[in-house]
């Protein structure tokens, strides 16, 4: 009984280092592609709800020096956390009417791992970093 109990509570306080609230993500997040900005993910938690807009770069490298190519800004739908998780669909601007599905996974509390579930075998993981 007493070693359920010990690991119990280590497994408890496990879930709760490797957790995180929705006031943890505040903040505005910057990533680049090839040392491009190719991301701005801004969050705020207006009446305890998680918001925001993400800035998405195209990048085009086609013959010379990488460039911003198309910007496209877009409002968060259905922004959740579960654990260090940040789930949300953008709507395309063109094209079909399917969303964008994103997960950003926090691998500290100023850096984190963008990726579109739904863009392609070829979409990047994005590392992006919170600004102070």
């Amino acid at each position: 009984m007493q070693q359920t109990l010990c690991a119990l509570l280590i497994a408890v306080t496990n879930m709760a280092t490797q957790t995180s609230s929705p006031s943890n993500w505040v903040g505005v997040w910057q990533g680049e592609l090839d040392g491009i900005p190719s991301v701005v993910l801004t969050l705020g938690e207006d009446g305890g709800t998680l918001q925001g807009t993400i800035v998405l770069n195209g990048i085009n490298h086609d013959g010379g020096t990488p460039h911003i190519a198309v910007r496209e800004a877009h409002v968060l739908l259905l922004p959740s956390v579960r654990g260090t998780t940040l789930s949300f669909e953008v709507k395309r601007v063109q094209g079909s009417s399917a969303k964008m599905d994103f997960t950003v996974e926090q691998t500290s509390n100023a850096s984190a791992n963008l990726h579109c579930l739904n863009c392609g075998n070829d979409a990047p993981i994005v590392e992006m970093t919170k600004q102070d």
